[in-house]
């Protein structure tokens, strides 16, 4: 489940999640989401929300938009 109050407000491990950067897997953080438009709980299709990332290997840190 995401944590929509913005980066970081979360700081969970994402076992499965490849860093862009050094390609590390498990070693990438979930660091929280924003809204930047729309209402996430309701499946509309305009809302968009950025997803913070980072890796503990490298200290990469990116954001993958939805």
């Amino acid at each position: 489940m995401a944590n929509f109050d913005g980066k970081y407000s979360e700081h969970r491990l994402k076992k499965n999640k490849q860093c862009r950067h050094c390609k590390q897997t498990g070693k990438v953080y979930y660091l929280g989401s924003s809204v930047e438009h729309g209402n996430p709980f309701t499946p509309a299709a305009d809302t968009e929300v950025d997803h913070y990332y980072a890796c503990e290997n490298c200290g990469n840190e990116w954001t993958e938009y939805a």
